[in-house]
């Protein structure tokens, strides 16, 4: 971890970074240019180079856009296993139940 970035700033990162390469698979199994992309979307061709280079400011709405056009959804990248793993919240079954 770099001085000063925090442990959620890394996730975020790492997260961004994860995204980005499965959409620029996915266009590329599509055949897809970016250019192509881009008009299908809406979204600039600088929008996509961003997305995919993993950049962690994207904006999350383009974002979904560009993942549905490509006919991705969040339930096929966002597993609750992957979830759990990245998070720093503790599980519920792990938090102490409440009595009666």
């Amino acid at each position: 971890m770099n001085k000063g970035e925090s442990m959620i700033d890394r996730r975020a990162s790492e997260a961004a970074q994860t995204f980005g390469s499965l959409i620029r698979s996915r266009r590329q199994a599509m055949a897809m240019s970016q250019d192509q992309l881009a008009l299908a979307t809406g979204v600039g061709r600088r929008f996509l180079i961003e997305l995919e280079a993993g950049k962690a400011s994207c904006h999350l709405g383009r974002s979904l856009v560009v993942a549905e056009a490509l006919g991705l959804h969040p339930p096929d990248f966002l597993k609750v296993e992957d979830l759990r793993a990245m998070s720093i919240l503790p599980d519920i079954a792990e938090e102490e139940q409440p009595n009666g």
